[in-house]
């Protein structure tokens, strides 16, 4: 169990991460990580390990930033402009770790309009596993991944931040 007050934290912070990444706010966003924060969308949710199976993501700190300097250079072309975005973030569930961290789960929807090519309307769904860390006072995240519903299909372009 958390309070009511660590509670209210833990949601304060998944509901700016998800602005954050709606707005295309990158420094803002890459604000919230831990330094050794891992992001990691498998596509196996029954048994997945991502140092022996194809994941669709599966990014180091240091990955990251590359992939966030390219969305903010516009290298990443799938993604200039920005996609408009809205998340909704719902069920979310914290568990205490050790003294410092939470794993936290969520449910989420993510609608995106690919403006730069087809003008589809994509709808992202699933489940978020977050590992919050207290750094300096601050809660970061140091780990994030994300099981699509559908992630053993095929999926349009992951350019963005998910």
């Amino acid at each position: 169990m958390v309070s009511d007050e660590e509670y209210r934290n833990v949601c304060d912070l998944l509901y700016r991460e998800a602005r954050f990444a709606d707005n295309a706010q990158y420094d803002e966003w890459e604000s919230l990580l831990t330094d050794d924060m891992k992001y990691w969308v498998p596509i196996n949710r029954k048994d997945p390990d991502p140092e022996t199976q194809l994941s669709l993501l599966y990014d180091n700190r240091s990955r990251v930033s590359t992939r966030i300097r390219m969305l903010k250079t516009g290298v990443r072309h799938a993604q200039v402009p920005p996609s408009p975005m809205t998340r909704l973030i719902s069920n979310i569930e914290i568990e205490p770790l050790k003294d410092n961290e939470f794993k936290v789960c969520s449910a989420f929807m993510l609608g995106e309009l690919q403006i730069q090519s087809t003008k589809d309307l994509h709808w992202w769904i699933g489940r978020t596993e977050h590992i919050l860390r207290r750094v300096d006072g601050n809660l970061k995240i140091a780990r994030k991944r994300v099981d699509l519903i559908n992630s053993q299909e095929a999926v349009p372009s992951l350019a963005f931040l998910i």
